[in-house]
């Protein structure tokens, strides 16, 4: 997980030095940019202590807070055959299964996207003007963000397991700075990320003549991007709540929120 995170932060950079030049990218685009690299710089970070956490120590089976029963976190399951990471709700407290299953529902929303995002821009490009660097851009984004959006979630669902303050506090760094980089991908055209604003400019890659199917991408991209970051934000009010709840993570008796 490390090494991938560590490829797809060289991507990046690869990708800022392209579109770095004069006309290459909106304002609004370049910020975008260089708020996702700092975004991933930093759960970049995260994700190796978190995810190699369990080899470092001399347990690697915690039990998750409130719950009776122990959690191997060296029982790889998770994401469906890549499988870095241990995941199961099964084994969590009934307080926690509906905070974590959001924290999920995040990385898989980001996932998703860059998935459609990917499809859309390959077929825009093969049918329009639009330059044939959205599709690298879209590749580095398919790269970068659902493992910056990974790292975010595992810190999240292990930080309230255990409990461990040091990866909650992570997990409440990161996803608000992830949903504003959803909020800004929804709403500002940058490259290959189609936001609501680009409805305005289609006729510029279309010779004048628009795209119905362009128009659906935007719209239904948008809309999930503007879904996550809605979700991050509730993410993490969740998780600010949990640790008021349990003074700063510790274990839950009982109840729901």
């Amino acid at each position: 997980a490390q090494a991938l995170l560590t490829i797809g932060l060289s991507a990046l950079g690869a990708l800022r030095g392209a579109v770095s030049a004069p006309g290459a990218m909106s304002l609004g685009g370049q910020f975008a940019m260089s708020a996702a690299s700092a975004a991933a710089s930093n759960v970049g970070s995260s994700v190796g202590q978190a995810i190699g956490k369990p080899l470092d120590s001399s347990t690697t089976s915690r039990k998750s807070s409130g719950g009776s029963s122990e959690i191997n976190w060296t029982n790889f399951n998770y994401p469906p055959l890549i499988r870095i990471i241990h995941y199961s709700l099964e084994q969590l407290p009934s307080a926690l299964t509906g905070i974590v299953r959001l924290f999920n529902l995040s990385f898989i929303l980001t996932v998703v996207s860059c998935l459609l995002n990917f499809l859309d821009t390959l077929i825009i490009v093969g049918s329009s003007d639009a330059s044939f660097k959205w599709i690298i851009q879209s590749g580095l984004h398919l790269l970068l963000l659902p493992a910056a959006a990974l790292a975010t979630f595992y810190c999240g669902y292990r930080g309230l397991c255990e409990p461990d303050m040091s990866l909650a506090s992570r997990f409440k760094m990161a996803q608000p700075v992830l949903g504003s980089i959803y909020l800004i991908m929804a709403i500002v055209p940058f490259g290959c990320v189609h936001g609501l604003v680009e409805l305005g400019s289609i006729g510029e890659h279309t010779r004048g003549q628009g795209s119905g199917f362009w128009t659906v991408a935007i719209f239904v991209e948008s809309s999930l991007w503007l879904a996550n970051a809605i979700l991050a934000l509730v993410n993490t009010i969740r998780a600010a709540k949990w640790d008021s709840i349990n003074g700063g993570g510790a274990p839950l008796s009982s109840g729901r929120f």
